[in-house]
């Protein structure tokens, strides 16, 4: 099962328009985030959460 790319699904809420600015019905996504406080480089936790969120299927 390939990944949800909401800036290909919905472009016409994500790209901009040269049409007057209207309000849109953006459905209702997951995201996942990070969270932390320092350099991330040289954090071994860091790096671990990032390959754990790239490989997930």
């Amino acid at each position: 099962m390939s990944a949800r790319d909401p800036l290909h699904e919905f472009q016409d809420v994500y790209r901009p328009s040269e049409r007057p600015p209207v309000f849109a019905g953006v459905p209702e996504l997951n995201f996942l985030m990070l969270d932390g406080t320092g350099d991330p480089n040289p954090s071994t936790v860091y790096r671990t959460a990032v390959e754990a969120l790239c490989s997930a299927p």
